[in-house]
């Protein structure tokens, strides 16, 4: 059988920058662990918008790839429809598509003629078997999960892709990137995500996951890694990047605290190996996960930051139509127990989904107040594909604007929704209006404790994601999020029983710009 050459695209041409792709790393990772086939990702962090095309035919014409692979997205998908019609201007090798949106939107993706085939699922198992179908000239209609087209119809694939389990998950060769991509996530970011598990349990409306756990009936879809094997993994990355600026582990699990278990023995691994005095972490929770005890665990073994899905502070919002399951109690209590703790909480909201209401978002900014989350996030709500919650938006009152499907955003760009009782500017007065009340209390918090080299440091991050491609205003946010040590020791909000009188003018001004409804919430 021959060999082939795999080259994995993340189509990350506009907007906001991401940081190493962990999705397609691990497939790239796992045809170079079972294959002497040949793996390259293309990542476009580093380059700037205008010149991704060069970027791309370069890379294509000495690759020279046997297979092209893209991850997708759904707000990114009109991104990576460009990036497909240009591979297939340079070069007439098969082109396939996986991820969320190639799952949950398989006719989407195959309705652009520039992919050949879509993946569903976990990409691991089918991609090898794809490439070995390909390198040994056989068909490729018995290959797991892998749509095609057969004239003017789609084929759903048979066999199905069946889930990865976690005994055979490999550690990431970060190598499948090139070493400028590295270069620049280090500086930039100064983490490493790491996947310690896969799937979620929760049956949250707005998510993707909630609909692709649906697909594997029977099957179990919350799947753990070994954590001393998950240890080892992070000490042999610290060890081959801690020279060149790795300062943090992101965990990429999407509910880090639901196994107790799995949690005291990565801590106590952890804390043995001396990981948690050279190497802090991060890791996404729920509120209502957190307790008194494995908090302390986390602080114990090195755990700096917390990404909280807070979504809404309104009960019913939160509840009824984001289906989060997370009592108005249970919320407040999460996050007077992480600040107990110590631990900085990054809080994630989402501003303008289905059914918003602008007393909604006014509640959202005094929780992130009165709770003093240290980093609150307020996204920009993105549809996507398959989601439960848009099957309600048009009894709440909302619906998609129709250039919110035709342009790639991201979390921080564009409005996706109309919305009966809200207009687009007053989700942009609120976004901004987030950034003034909170952004502005650590930005000088740093200042103060940095003092005049935060701004040479800061020009010299800015003139240097320049060259990148990065907008000043991505320069500034990244940088007070990432750079130096600025999460390895988290600014830590301050809590305070009289309301400062910046507070009560900035929230006199959200009320003024967010007026009530009149609507009273169902009971």
């Amino acid at each position: 059988m021959r060999k082939l050459r795999l080259l994995l695209v993340n189509p990350n041409i506009v907007m906001k920058k991401e940081h190493v792709h962990m999705g397609i790393a691990m497939v790239g990772s796992w045809v170079r662990h079972h294959s002497d086939h040949e793996v390259k990702i293309l990542d476009f962090m580093a380059t700037p918008t205008r010149g991704w095309k060069r970027k791309l035919k370069k890379t294509l014409q000495e690759y020279k790839p046997d297979l092209v692979a893209m991850y997708l997205s759904t707000p990114y998908f009109p991104a990576a429809k460009d990036v497909a019609v240009e591979i297939k201007r340079h070069v007439q090798v098969p082109l396939v598509g996986g991820g969320h949106h190639a799952t949950l939107a398989t006719e989407d993706v195959l309705g652009c003629p520039a992919f050949d085939w879509a993946l569903e699922g976990d990409g691991e198992i089918p991609m090898l078997a794809l490439l070995n179908a390909l390198a040994a000239g056989e068909s490729v209609d018995s290959v797991p999960g892998l749509w095609r087209r057969d004239g003017d119809k789609i084929v759903q694939p048979t066999p199905k892709a069946k889930l990865l389990p976690p005994c055979e998950m490999v550690a990431v060769d970060w190598s499948v990137f090139d070493r400028d991509i590295l270069e620049a996530n280090f500086y930039i970011w100064g983490i490493l995500p790491v996947t310690a598990s896969r799937g979620c349990p929760a049956k949250c409306s707005f998510c993707s996951m909630t609909e692709i756990q649906k697909r594997y009936p029977g099957e179990r879809y919350l799947r753990y890694r070994d954590p001393i094997k998950v240890v080892e993994e992070i000490q042999a990355d610290y060890d081959r990047y801690k020279s060149m600026g790795l300062r943090t582990i992101q965990f990429t699990d999407l509910n880090f605290l639901i196994n107790r278990k799995w949690v005291e023995k990565f801590a106590a691994e952890y804390i043995r190996v001396g990981l948690h005095k050279k190497l802090p972490y991060s890791a996404f929770t729920r509120p209502d996960h957190v307790t008194a005890e494995n908090l302390a665990l986390l602080r114990e073994s090195g755990c700096v930051n917390l990404r909280v899905g807070i979504e809404a502070a309104n009960d019913w919002q939160r509840n009824k139509i984001y289906n989060k399951g997370i009592s108005q109690e249970r919320l407040e209590e999460g996050l007077r127990l992480m600040k107990e703790s110590g631990i900085s909480i990054t809080g994630y909201f989402m501003a303008g989904g289905p059914g918003e209401r602008p007393e909604w978002l006014v509640q959202s900014l005094e929780l992130a107040h009165d709770f003093s989350v240290d980093f609150p996030v307020f996204f920009l709500y993105k549809p996507l594909a398959d989601s439960e919650v848009l099957d309600k938006a048009a009894e709440l009152g909302s619906s998609i604007r129709p250039e919110a499907l035709e342009e790639a955003s991201d979390l921080l760009h564009g409005i996706s929704m109309e919305h009966e009782h809200l207009k687009p500017w007053q989700v942009k007065a609120f976004v901004l209006m987030t950034h003034i009340a909170f952004g502005t209390q650590f930005v000088w918090w740093q200042i103060q404790r940095e003092r005049l080299s935060w701004f040479t440091d800061f020009a010299t991050f800015v003139l240097r994601t320049a060259k990148m491609g990065f907008t000043p205003y991505g320069s500034f946010t990244y940088f007070v999020f990432y750079a130096g040590d600025h999460l390895v020791e988290p600014y830590l909000a301050k809590a305070s029983d009289k309301p400062s009188i910046g507070w009560k003018a900035l929230r006199a001004l959200a009320k003024a710009v967010l007026p009530h409804s009149g609507i009273e919430d169902p009971t």
